[in-house]
Order: C-alpha cells, then structure tokens, then sequence
C-alpha cells in the first residue's frame, strides 16, 4: 500500500512544503496575522484540504505561473493571484486543451516512479472547469504576513510570460516556481528576457540561502530539499553562453516537441534557437 496523502515538510519556522505524489510542490507560509499558498499543485489531490490544516490564519493564494501542474486547483479558492502575462494560459478559452495537458501527467509520473510510490491512480488528475477571481500580480508585489515576515514578488518571464519568483526575507527562502530549475524550459520568451529575469533575481541573493522550486521530492524521490546552491548561476551561465554562441547546443524532443537544449554542470535548459533576443530588446548586462 503506497502512501495517498500528499506529504508534508516543515521546511522553516511557519514554512510548509507540500510534496502532491512526486509531480508538483505548493508552499504555505504563516505570519502572524495571516498566511501565504503558493501553488494549487497538479490536480491529484484537493490542495485546499491540506492547506486549511495546516493555516491557522486567513491565507491568500498566489500562483507562480499559469501551468496546470501549478494552478489544477485553483477553483477550490474565491480569489487567487497570478500576473496578468498568464492569464490567458488559464482562461475557459483554453479549457480544453489545458485538460488535455493535464490528462498528460500521469504518463509523465509513471516514468519518474510516482505510482510505484504512491498509492494513486491515472484517473485522479483532473482540471477546474471555473475560474476563481484572478487578482493582479504585479512585479514588487508585497505580501505583509505580518510579525515582520514580508515576501515579495520578482517577475522573470521565460517558462511563461508570467513566471514570478517570491523572496521569503523571514525565512531567507526563494521560491523559484518554475523559473531556474534543474530542468529548465524557456518556452515562454526570448533567451535574453528570460537571462534579464534571472539576473533580477540574482541582485537578490543577499536576501536568501535556499532555493525550493515547485518540483522538490520529484517522482518517487522522498527527498524534499532545496535546489543545489549552484542551480541560479549556473541557468544563468548557460543562456550567456547560449547568446555568445559558446554553448554546446543539442538537439532531441521534448514534452513540447523537437528542442535545443544545453546541458551543464547537470542541469538541462532547452529553448527556442530562433529567439535568442526579440526585436528592439536591450541586451542583458
């Protein structure tokens, strides 16, 4: 008998990880007047549960982008944040193909070991069919937990037009989302926007020490820990090298289809070779 519950880390004082069956991390944090959801997970099991047994507080819910494994629950909430680049990715418009998405994941969990581990089935993914009420999410965004705990919003298009990182000052933690993972698709903008994201973030990085993504303990890993402290730099390394023509592109498919990608120091970053810098786009520095 697998285990049917999400599982659940105390990553930091207040600070929960919530680890949905291997495929997707959402994230609560507490203040003392109120708390903070990121991410509504993939849709295998009702996120909001967990949350109001873990929240002692009123809590809002911010999405860092718009992909069904981040946003699959979204409807179980009134209101939720997500930037308005997104909101398109999640609009009635695009139910349908945004389910078929989704009804892609179980395949994707069953070769990275989740049914081994877990005790779910196929057929538990699911997509909203309504919307909450979408609230703009904007760059500089903060959001006042109160006890002094404040986190704020770094906008970095590049896996989507909306992508945003959160900065936790209390617990000195990024959330990162989707934006600088050790499997990164920059699908979403040209490699120069999505290097001018990061390197946003990384005139932060006296503010944090940990770096946790929306995919930590991913398939049958039980392993709930923070990226390697080298994964910002090295995303960064690999779209300059991308842009000075250094790189050691390949070539091979992907979940989206044929893509360039590069690997280095272990990471994979696969982008569109025919969008390095936009029209009338200032280079990054």
């Amino acid at each position: 008998m697998g285990i049917s519950r999400p599982i659940v880390s105390e990553i930091a004082y207040r600070t929960y990880a919530i680890n949905e069956f291997g495929m997707a991390t959402c994230f609560l944090l507490e203040g003392t007047e109120r708390g903070l959801l990121i991410d509504t997970g993939c849709g295998m099991y009702n996120i909001r549960e967990i949350a109001d047994e873990l929240s002692t507080l009123p809590y809002d819910v911010v999405l860092t982008h718009g992909h069904g494994d981040h946003v699959a629950w979204m409807d179980q909430w009134e209101e939720v944040w997500l930037h308005p680049a997104d909101w398109d990715m999640v609009s009635l418009e695009r139910l349908e193909q945004n389910k078929a998405m989704i009804s892609r994941y179980p395949a994707m969990m069953a070769a990275f070991g989740s049914f081994d581990a877990y005790d779910i089935r196929p057929e538990q993914v699911r997509y909203p069919d309504t919307l909450p009420r979408l609230i703009p999410l904007e760059e500089g965004h903060i959001f006042d937990l109160g006890g002094g705990r404040k986190v704020e919003v770094i906008h970095t298009p590049g896996h989507t037009p909306g992508e945003v990182v959160l900065i936790d000052d209390a617990s000195r933690i990024l959330f990162s989302g989707d934006a600088c993972n050790p499997n990164l698709g920059i699908r979403a903008s040209s490699v120069n926007t999505a290097l001018k994201g990061l390197l946003k973030v990384k005139a932060q990085a006296h503010r944090f020490d940990r770096n946790f993504n929306g995919h930590i303990g991913y398939g049958a890993s039980t392993i709930n820990i923070s990226m390697p402290e080298t994964n910002l730099d090295d995303d960064i390394q690999i779209l300059r090298s991308i842009l000075d023509g250094t790189a050691e592109v390949q070539y091979g498919e992907g979940p989206m289809g044929r893509t360039a990608f590069v690997l280095y120091n272990g990471l994979r970053l696969s982008f569109d070779p025919d969008r390095l810098t936009d029209p009338d786009e200032t280079p990054a520095e």
